[in-house]
């Protein structure tokens, strides 16, 4: 499955024409993919969830990502590949099969291909990975101290 950008960028042309507040959902009956929003900032803009070998999450391949970027989302929990999310110490999202699963994951539907993702009514940070090229990794909370975090909001993407 691949994201055209420009289908991206027009599928949320239309979303921002919505005017009735759509109902939140903690379940979604297929695989979607999860892409960035943040008008402001180029380097977390329009970018996909990219899981790393690691189990963190990246917007750029980086950690040799997997290169499959489908997540389902079933009574409130986020998976990746049959693992659940967690946040780990720092405040990371993470897909580890040892991890603690987080719950309280809801999409709220913008239009037919798009729902904002949220975690119990809150958005990730997106904050640069030290010692990188605009490699970012997603946050919830204070992210990981640099000054150049910035909220973002996960938008799922279907085909």
């Amino acid at each position: 499955m691949k994201f055209s950008l420009s289908a991206v960028f027009l599928t949320l042309l239309g979303a921002t024409s919505t005017l009735a507040a759509p109902a939140s959902t903690s379940s979604l009956d297929k695989q979607f993919g999860i892409v960035s929003s943040h008008s402001g900032n180029i380097h977390v803009h329009l970018r996909t969830f990219e899981v790393g070998q690691s189990g963190h999450v990246y917007l750029s391949k980086y950690d040799n990502s997997d290169g499959n970027p489908h997540f389902n989302l079933k009574n409130g929990e986020l998976f990746h590949e049959n693992k659940a999310a967690s946040i780990d110490k720092d405040g990371a999202l993470v897909f580890e099969s040892s991890g603690s699963p987080v719950s309280g994951f809801e999409a709220k539907k913008e239009n037919s291909q798009l729902y904002e993702l949220s975690l119990n009514n809150d958005y990730p940070v997106a904050c640069p990975v030290p010692n990188t090229n605009d490699v970012y990794q997603i946050y919830y909370g204070k992210g990981n101290g640099n000054a150049d975090c910035t909220y973002i909001y996960p938008l799922a993407a279907f085909p």
